[in-house]
């Protein structure tokens, strides 16, 4: 049997055992952590309920709270962006269930098509050098010739609400990548208007501001990179090469909700964020260049194709190379983590049964019932390797 179709009966098989094996009783389990999770866990926890009965409350609060949380045994799970760097609680376990991008989105009413913005101009922008969009750098990104790349697609069928949908999928090869149906180029000649950036960033501990800075600091890396030298942490202001505390057009705001909505309020705003909230607040989001010199949108596709070249380690975690050429990529897609307790942390039998169940159900469901959401369906050596973890929940 091929690894693709093998997969693929597993995931069958697994997603009926959930339903076939509810238990009769209606459990609740409580989780913190990544706002990055919540556009996923938002909509899918409603599907999770109907199909089991449990009920799924999560509270977001950023990266450094669910950390905090789950070091506390204050949860029964938690989801973060990034791993610990320290203070690992005595029992823990990585799942890699979330896979989206981050998007770059922003406001410029007169600007009608999406944007280009290569690293390094992302560098000086989020770092205070840069100041007005009619920039010379910014406009140097725009009046060129870009080359994309497009994804094979499929329809699928899944339910939603009781009822059978439609969605349009990417189709991914036996090792998660997804397949390119062709590459273009065109001639971009965008007028970017003489205003203001007003840049707004996350004061939270977020695993998101430590993933977009590590991209930042990791794709301006050699010949760039003292336009982002400082190790990344999850305090933004922390990584910037300016304190940007200081500068009169940076807004900090806690949690993504808040960098979508300050973004919208504010013509010439620029943030980041997990792309949902981008489109739940219809703002346009920028293509980026990545190391292949393509310029992508925020895509699960594109997504998939960047993790593909990353490392798998030992403990669920993912790391990636920001320098990779990797046709199609988008350099700024992450792996975010569900956090779980093991067998051998002796916590409640049964609540620990529907922690299993939610985090297979996020692995096999989720992502497939809600592709607009933004998050990639996890295949090949990443699933596999998602499945050995929540395993170890029993």
């Amino acid at each position: 049997m091929k690894l693709g179709k093998k997969v693929a009966v597993v995931a069958i098989a697994t997603s009926s055992l959930i339903l076939s094996s509810s238990p009769a009783f209606a459990a609740q389990i409580n989780g913190s952590g990544a706002t990055f999770a919540v556009p996923l866990i938002d909509a899918c926890k409603v599907e999770f309920s109907k199909e089991t009965g449990h009920t799924v409350n999560y509270t977001g609060g950023g990266s450094g709270k669910g950390r905090t949380d789950f070091t506390n045994n204050l949860v029964d799970f938690a989801a973060s962006d990034a791993p610990y760097t320290s203070g690992f609680p005595a029992h823990l376990e990585y799942v890699p269930v979330y896979v989206a991008p981050i998007a770059i989105f922003y406001n410029l009413p007169t600007v009608k098509e999406s944007i280009y913005l290569s690293a390094s101009t992302l560098a000086q922008i989020f770092s205070g050098y840069i100041t007005n969009w009619n920039d010379k750098l910014i406009a140097t990104d725009n009046e060129r010739t870009v080359k994309t790349v497009t994804y094979q697609t499929k329809k699928q069928v899944t339910t939603v609400g009781g009822k059978k949908v439609t969605k349009t999928v990417p189709v991914l090869d036996k090792k998660g990548k997804p397949i390119v149906k062709s590459t273009s180029e065109k001639v971009v000649n965008i007028d970017l208007p003489n205003q203001p950036i007003t840049v707004y960033y996350r004061t939270d501990s977020s695993g998101t501001s430590e993933n977009f800075a590590k991209y930042l600091k990791g794709a301006n890396a050699g010949a760039n990179e003292r336009l982002w030298p400082k190790t990344a942490s999850g305090t933004f202001s922390n990584t910037t090469p300016n304190n940007i505390s200081t500068f009169f057009n940076f807004q900090g705001v806690s949690g993504s909700a808040l960098v979508a909505s300050g973004v919208k309020g504010k013509v010439g705003a620029i943030g980041y964020g997990e792309v949902s909230w981008a489109t739940d607040n219809k703002l346009p989001v920028a293509n980026i260049q990545n190391a292949a010199g393509e310029f992508t949108a925020p895509t699960a596709a594109g997504t998939s194709a960047f993790l593909g070249g990353g490392t798998i380690n030992a403990n669920g975690t993912v790391d990636v190379d920001y320098k990779k050429t990797i046709s199609g990529a988008y350099s700024l897609g992450i792996a975010s983590y569900g956090l779980i307790y093991p067998e051998s942390a002796r916590k409640d039998a049964e609540k620990q049964k529907v922690v299993a169940q939610w985090h297979t159900y996020l692995l096999d469901q989720c992502a497939m019932k809600f592709p607009e959401k933004g998050y990639s369906q996890i295949t090949g050596p990443l699933y596999d390797k998602a499945k050995s973890q929540i395993a170890k929940i029993k």
